[in-house]
């Protein structure tokens, strides 16, 4: 807040601004505002995201994830959010064993899940995060495929993984870079995004140090997803 009050203040010398306003939200009233603004959204060849309140009847062989993100991220509507489910749809294969590292709403464990993983381990810092992934991976009837646990890695559970799906930050990726590695086994495979193009460079750098190989970047906007491949 005092940084935001020196900003407005220094705003202010070039031009008078109002005073600044301060107002609590409560989280109440932030988790339904939103939801105006929470379509039904086509992702990929068959993906659908489907809020938990609208009806949608899926159309051939289309893959529809139904979605209540209360406070935490992850609506698939974000670039990066988007891309991960892309990269999930065209890269998950029957039976495998997958870490959703930072999951939020849990929306990209449960596309796993749906595209033909066998286990999910979804891990997240925020407590917020946790009961909406479990809320929404139990609505979805998948709570049986899916361990939830509130933290990060290393985590005894996170070894032999066919894939990691990172949706976090260029500074959370560079300082696990290690850890996820350790995660994957020989030939695994990790998607990452919540890169900005302006930090790219040091995501490779720190992901090709702990060993992995590059296999694709996929751009939207500012935002960079990263898939790379664990060497053998």
């Amino acid at each position: 807040r005092a940084r935001i009050e020196a900003g407005v203040h220094l705003m202010g010398l070039i031009k008078p601004l109002s005073p600044l306003e301060v107002r609590t939200v409560a989280p109440r009233e932030w988790e339904e505002a939103w939801k105006a603004h929470f379509h039904l959204l086509h992702i990929g060849q068959r993906l659908v995201v489907r809020p938990s309140w609208q009806e949608y009847e899926p159309q051939g062989d289309q893959i529809v994830l139904t979605l209540d993100p209360g406070l935490a991220f992850g609506t698939g509507h974000h670039p990066t959010t988007y891309m991960c489910l892309e990269q999930l749809e065209r890269r998950v294969q029957d039976g495998m064993r997958i870490l959703d590292l930072g999951t939020g709403s849990g929306l990209l464990a449960q596309a796993a899940l749906l595209l033909g993983a066998s286990w999910v381990l979804a891990v997240d810092t925020e407590a917020d995060s946790i009961r909406a992934a479990r809320r929404n991976l139990k609505e979805a009837g998948l709570s049986s495929q899916v361990k939830i646990i509130r933290g990060s890695i290393p985590q005894p559970l996170a070894v032999d993984m066919d894939m990691v799906v990172a949706n976090i930050s260029a500074k959370v990726l560079i300082a696990l870079s290690e850890h996820i590695v350790k995660s994957l086994k020989p030939g695994g495979v990790l998607i990452a995004s919540g890169v900005l193009e302006e930090r790219a460079d040091e995501v490779k750098e720190a992901f090709v140090a702990a060993g992995l190989t590059e296999k694709e970047i996929q751009h939207s906007e500012d935002w960079l997803a990263l898939c790379y491949e664990r060497k053998v």
